[in-house]
């Protein structure tokens, strides 16, 4: 048994070596790309790809570890003449992968994906797209990189005995040798298996792309379903289409109102998980869950009409932080080669000296939550392992742990200053062990029992906030990321599930608007461009969004769910099916002209966001 485990160790060093090789290859092709990068952090990069390259290397070793299996039993000429071709066979189907990264990120600024792969059926055009990468030296470094590999591989000894003779041991061996490459495989025992996060840590994209390990990419994109090529919801002609958008978000004459007491105050975010406005009794939800919500709205400006954009967290984030909205069927966040092309609001409070922190009390990586917020240009991100848990839910710490760290580490924060605290015990599955008045294991229960505790908690934080000496120069905005179906069973599409609750509040609020409702409609994508507008700063790369506070441009709220949309405003709100072509749910009394308009609005609105969607990755 030990003979086999030594030779496979061997193979596992000699892979990752390998790749490590491969990365300062991808790394330093070409040294401009690096300029203005820390050596730190370029030495940082390679640390934070070991992971994957051992996942990798797990992968690779497999095949050779069966057939090492195989010959732990009795001897086999050929199983053991395969060993080597194998291994060899690998090698080169690495290192092409590897080239190919370098002469893509030359042309795309990506590594393989989708679309590369997707050009492979078009053998002319292929090589007309590689016309311009320099590939004498692409060739010269897959040779001199299989070089290197073959002269360590072939000192490795292939010819050593592998018998063992007790079958007790045999059965272990078995056993125990996959056992442990499956492990490797997933990049450990933890909850969730290695992917694209592991390796996105920075704000520098080619450092995300050096870590992430070309041929581990290569295997997932061949597991997963392709990107989508084509815009499948083409109601109108293009132009049209175009036209709408533009008549929706047209320039605005800058903010009407005013709604803040200081220039540049701090910013602090709080995102509620899962909160709906049938639980919020100050926006007419069930009474009694949200007391604490309720008494800061009287200290606060209440947004009445705001809904969410989708109905995940990642999808909220990716509409505050960037201001795109969800799409059906497929997340943003969740395609590398995208979600790093979205604009970004950290980015330009960054601009204008403000310094940025994300905290959550679970696994950040979850959803390629790290991989984005990174991609953002979060100065800090704060997980599960930044402070000591006392208490957990299958989610996180608990709420109340969340906002105790974020009480302790803002006492030595740089103003002004961005945070946004992303709670989570009031996600399922409800399992906080507390008693919040609202008894029985009934889901409908169990969901308030959840919200009423994070609501204990969210008040709790706000009087904390109060005590601090940035208080006062603090604008403070309560937000859900999503709704939810609980506790009154809404579909996915209905209007009244992504109906949510937006509060402006802390001390940098003008006391004028303390204890006011605002009747505006408006979404998760309209919060960069009003926070932005409110801070003093107009510019903001998204097209999506308007400031809620600008009188002068249209206010709407627009949602998507899994093969559909819905838009809600003044006149009224009708939700679509695309499948079925035909309206799920519609309010309000508009005239038949205005239900005309809002459904070709709301349609063009979908058309155009699958066309930047795909866009993006061209």
């Amino acid at each position: 048994m030990f003979g086999l485990l030594r030779f496979l160790l061997s193979l596992v060093i000699l892979w990752v070596a390998v790749f490590l090789l491969q990365e300062a290859t991808f790394l330093y092709f070409d040294p401009r790309r690096l300029a203005g990068i820390p050596s730190n952090a370029i030495g940082y990069a390679f640390w934070r790809g070991i992971p994957m390259d051992l996942a990798t290397a797990c992968y690779f070793t497999l095949p050779i570890a069966l057939l090492g299996v195989v010959l732990s039993f009795r001897e086999v000429n050929w199983v053991r003449r395969a060993l080597r071709p194998i291994t060899i066979v690998f090698l080169l189907i690495s290192g092409f992968v590897h080239v190919s990264d370098i002469g893509l990120f030359t042309a795309w600024g990506t590594k393989v994906n989708h679309k590369a792969l997707s050009y492979l059926i078009y053998p002319e055009e292929s090589m007309a797209a590689i016309a311009g990468a320099p590939v004498g030296q692409l060739i010269v470094i897959m040779l001199a990189q299989l070089a290197i590999a073959l002269f360590i591989l072939f000192r490795i000894d292939h010819q050593r005995s592998f018998l063992i003779k007790k079958g007790t041991a045999r059965w272990t061996t078995a056993i125990t040798i996959p056992v442990l490459l499956f492990i490797g495989m997933r990049g450990g025992v933890q909850p969730y298996p290695i992917d694209r996060s592991w390796s996105y840590h920075s704000g520098h994209s080619i450092l995300n792309l050096g870590a992430l390990n070309g041929t581990w990419n290569l295997i997932v994109l061949l597991a997963e379903p392709p990107e989508i090529a084509s815009n499948p919801y083409n109601f109108m002609p293009n132009e049209e289409a175009q036209q709408r958008f533009a008549a929706l978000h047209p320039k605005g004459h800058g903010a009407a109102e005013h709604i803040l007491s200081t220039e540049r105050p701090n910013v602090i975010i709080v995102l509620l998980e899962s909160w709906t406005a049938d639980v919020v009794g100050v926006l007419g939800g069930d009474s009694g869950v949200t007391p604490a919500f309720d008494r800061a709205s009287r200290d606060g400006l209440l947004f009445t009409n705001f809904y969410s954009t989708g109905f995940r967290t990642e999808q909220g984030l990716c509409a505050i932080i960037s201001g795109f909205p969800s799409q059906p069927k497929t997340t943003i966040i969740r395609q590398y080669g995208k979600f790093d092309r979205l604009p970004s609001l950290v980015d330009r409070l960054d601009s204008a000296g403000y310094s940025s922190t994300y905290y959550y009390a679970g696994d950040v990586a979850f959803a390629n939550t790290r991989s984005y917020l990174e991609a953002m240009g979060f100065d800090k991100v704060h997980d599960e392992t930044s402070f000591p848990i006392v208490h957990r839910t299958r989610w996180g710490a608990y709420d109340e742990e969340l906002f105790a760290f974020h009480e302790r580490d803002s006492r030595s924060a740089s103003e002004p200053f961005f945070h946004v605290l992303m709670t989570s015990t009031s996600h399922e599955p409800f399992d906080v062990p507390i008693d919040e008045g609202f008894p029985g294991k009934d889901p409908s229960q169990q969901y308030r029992n959840s919200v009423h505790y994070t609501d204990r908690t969210l008040g709790s934080f706000l009087e904390e906030c109060k005590k601090q000496p940035w208080y006062d120069r603090t604008l403070i905005v309560i937000v859900a990321d999503h709704g939810h179906y609980l506790p009154r069973n809404r579909g996915s599409h209905m209007a009244e599930r992504h109906r949510i609750p937006l509060l402006f509040t802390g001390g940098a609020l003008d006391s004028t608007y303390r204890g006011t409702k605002d009747l505006t409609f408006g979404s998760h994508v309209d919060l960069p461009m009003t926070m932005l507008e409110q801070l003093g700063f107009s510019s903001f790369r998204s097209s999506w969004g308007s400031d809620l506070f600008d009188p002068t441009v249209p206010h709407f709220a627009f949602w998507t769910f899994d093969d559909g949309f819905g838009i809600a405003d003044a006149a009224g709100v009708q939700v679509y099916d695309n499948l079925a072509g035909s309206l799920l749910q519609e309010s309000g009394t508009p005239t038949a002209d205005q239900k005309s308009e809002q459904l070709a609005n709301g349609k063009a609105l979908e058309q155009i966001l699958l066309d930047q969607y795909i866009q993006m990755s061209q």
